[in-house]
Order: structure tokens, then C-alpha cells, then sequence
């Protein structure tokens, strides 16, 4: 069986259904959706649905047509923003506190552009101003950007549910081997590293909130162009205006704080100060179309590229799995979609092959898709905080991508 076939025989065993009784034998409840959802894994971890997961996975549900639920995962998403006021990282109470990169945005944008008549124009406006309204009343930092944080949750409300050991300085200091002082602020910090999807990694080094991260105000100004356009076609040309001037201020302070030497880096804005760890974030506004400057994404790629992919960023110290060796299905998708948008073809085709020949090599010896793989040596043998679980989820979704992309003529990347 091949890869492709591997894919197809077994993504509908990651679409779950849950009516609020506990089926998967762990002690913190899943938050019940209306429709049936996508889960990263057929079996064993990550029976929740993801927030950013479910952007690549969609991919994969798209090619192989299966756009009814994509739109359940959307509907889902839009459940669970009127219920707790913002997507959480999943459908499980621990992860109430936080959210996920906002992949909503370009969620929507790809329903449209798929499957527009399963889904009209004007509620996918009204689920992603919602949206957005949340990230812009709670995670922004007094220069106008954008950082990644936390909410405290009422007790009374929630109980103990709530409650989980992940979120602590405790589980830092198991799965990275630097500890911290236990106190709230560092708890929080930690809770906020959750959020960006990066969990954990040497971006942050455990300060979390201190940054402005150059992929989450990426993707918000794709939400404000977005927005401005989406308002445009609805005969609103006060809301068209607006965000299309915010998406604009968010250009010009991320080029003046966060470009160095023609690569982007995360932005210290409690200190003032630019970080220096290259890192795939330094893909996303090229991938968001913020910026059309090749000269810096081949800066980046430079020092990213290995000989089976990219890697999420230059680090060797320390046991973060955000970080070299590793390569992550994400990452691989976002650097291609940012050549291909850029005109970089030759670059774009290079490390889709990569992608799909270490995923091919992986399969042929163990029957199974995996979270990540060694950008190094090609195989499994990774920096690894948890184990590297057997995994359809984004591993699928960005297979499928890249195979459609090459099987017609690298053309068009979906």
C-alpha cells in the first residue's frame, strides 16, 4: 500500500462524534460539539479536535472530497467561539485557558474558495470578526501588536475540570530541562508558549507573553485583509476601510520591529528589543502575501533547509522539540505555500519532494504516518518531549497538498 492509498483507506477514522460521555478513558472531559470533528489521530492521543491542526488536515478532507466536513469543523470552531468566547487549543476542558495560532481566517478562505456554496459569504464574515475581535481585546500588547497568552477561568463556574498538570512550570521543567520558579506569572507565560502551538520551544524560553511573534500578527493580518475584503464584496466600504488600514499598521510595525538584516524575528515588547533565533516563522508573511521580499525568505531558508526539510528553528542547546533536528508537517506547508506565493518556484518544488520522500521512506518501513521526523537523518529519531505519536492529522493534510501540487504540474498549491 502506498502512502496515498495509506491516506485515503484511513482519514475518516480521525472524524469523532461526541454527545458528552466520556468515552476515551481520561479524567478530563471533552467539551461536546453539535458535529461530527476531525481529530489529529485515528487512535491513542489527541482524541480532541485541535485548533491550527485542523487548518492542514482540511487539506486532506478537501482532495479527497470530503468538504462536508470540512464545513463541520468550521461549524464546530464557530460552537465553540459563542460558547467560551474564543476557539480554544481543543475540545477538552483543560484547554479552555488558551487558543491556538488563528488559523480561522484561512480556514474560511479556503472554504471559499473550495466549496463556497456550502458556506455563504456573509457568516463566514461574522464568525471571523468574532474572532478576531477576541485576539484584539486579549492579546494585544500596548505597541499594537499582537502576543500569545492566557485566560484565567472562573472556578466557580468550571470547577476542577479545568485543572491540568500541562499548563505548569512542573511539565517545563519534565519535558525541556529548565526549570522555573513555580510561580503564577511563569505559569502563565507557560500557558501562553501552549497557545502558540509552539509547546515548547527556544522562541520563548519560557516568557511567552513578553513577544510579539511574527506568525501570529501574520496571520493577523491575513484575518485584516481578509475582513477588508470579505466587507468589500458585502457593500460595507466603512468596515473594508478599517481593517484594511489595521492590516496596513500592522505591516509597517512589523517591518520596522521585527525585520533584521532582511529576516524576520520575534519582537521583545516588554524590553524593546528583537529576538535573534531564526526561526519558520520567518516564512509566514510571505506566506500571508505581507511581504514580497525574496531576497529575505531565501535569507531564511538558508539557514533553515536541510537535506529532508526545513526545521522549526536554529537551536542546539537544550531539549525543546520546536527546534532542530525536528521537522513539522506545518512548517514544511507554510515555507512551500511562502515560495510558490513569492514566484519561487524551483525552491517550492524542492522541498515538496522532500517532504513527500522522507513521508514515503517513513511509511515503507513502519505502515504509519508520524507528528514529526528528523530534518537531519531523514528518519525518526527526534528531539522529543512527549514521544512522536503515529499521526494522520497535518501529517496527512500536507501529503495530500503536496501530492495534488506535484501531480498537477506544480501549478497550484491548495
Amino acid at each position: 500500500m502506498t502512502t496515498y492509498t495509506f491516506i485515503q483507506n484511513n482519514i475518516d477514522r480521525t472524524t469523532k462524534t461526541y454527545d458528552g460521555e466520556c468515552k476515551d478513558g481520561l479524567d478530563i472531559p471533552l467539551i461536546p460539539l453539535p458535529y461530527p470533528f476531525t481529530t489529529p489521530c485515528a487512535e491513542g492521543v489527541f482524541q480532541e479536535m485541535y485548533y491550527w491542526d485542523t487548518y492542514f488536515t482540511n487539506k486532506c478532507l478537501f482532495l479527497t472530497k470530503r468538504g462536508g466536513q470540512v464545513c463541520n469543523n468550521l461549524k464546530n470552531f464557530a460552537y465553540l467561539l459563542e460558547k467560551i468566547g474564543k476557539i480554544p487549543n481543543g475540545n477538552r476542558m483543560h484547554y479552555i485557558t488558551r487558543s491556538q495560532p488563528p488559523f480561522f481566517g484561512l480556514m474560511l478562505a479556503d472554504m471559499q474558495s473550495n466549496a463556497p456554496a456550502l458556506l455563504d459569504l456573509k457568516t463566514a464574515f461574522s464568525w471571523l470578526e468574532k474572532e478576531y475581535t477576541f485576539w484584539m481585546t486579549k492579546r494585544r500588547a500596548e505597541n499594537g501588536l499582537n502576543f500569545y497568552g492566557y485566560d484565567p477561568i472562573d472556578k466557580q463556574k468550571y470547577g476542577d475540570a479545568w485543572y491540568y498538570h500541562e499548563v505548569y512550570v512542573k511539565t517545563y521543567a519534565e519535558r525541556t530541562g529548565i526549570e522555573l520558579a513555580d510561580t503564577e506569572e511563569n505559569n502563565a507565560h507557560i500557558i501562553a508558549e501552549c497557545e502558540s502551538g509552539w509547546d515548547f520551544s527556544p522562541r520563548f524560553y519560557g516568557k511567552a507573553m513578553q513577544y510579539n511573534p511574527v506568525d501570529l500578527n501574520s496571520l493577523l493580518y491575513a484575518d485584516e485583509m481578509l475582513l477588508s475584503d470579505w466587507a468589500k464584496q458585502l457593500g460595507d466600504g466603512e468596515k473594508s476601510a478599517y481593517y484594511r488600514e489595521a492590516a496596513e499598521s500592522r505591516k509597517e510595525k512589523m517591518l520596522r520591529w521585527m525585520k533584521k538584516d532582511g529576516v524576520y524575528y520575534d519582537y521583545n515588547h516588554v524590553e524593546k528589543t528583537c529576538a535573534n533565533i531564526v526561526s519558520c516563522a520567518a516564512f509566514y508573511p510571505y506566506f500571508v502575501g505581507e511581504d514580497t521580499d525574496t531576497c529575505g525568505y531565501l535569507r531564511a531558508l538558508a539557514e533553515l533547509e536541510r537535506a529532508h526539510g526545513v526545521i522549526a528553528c536554529r537551536w542546539t542547546k537544550d531539549r525543546f522539540q520546536w527546534s532542530e533536528p525536528n521537522s513539522w508537517a506545518p512548517l514544511n506547508y507554510v515555507a512551500v505555500a511562502a515560495a510558490k506565493r513569492l514566484g519561487l518556484d524551483a525552491d517550492a518544488k524542492r522541498l515538496t519532494e522532500k517532504y513527500l520522500t522522507v513521508t514515503d521512506n517513513i511509511y515503507k518501513k513502519t505502515e504509519r504516518l508520524w507528528e514529526k521526523y528528523n530534518a537531519e537523518t531523514g528518519d525518526l529519531s527526534v528531539t522529543s518531549e512527549y514521544g512522536t505519536p503515529e499521526m494522520l492529522g497535518w501529517s496527512a493534510g500536507v501529503y495530500m497538498a503536496f501530492y495534488d501540487y506535484v501531480k498537477n504540474g506544480y501549478q497550484k498549491l491548495i
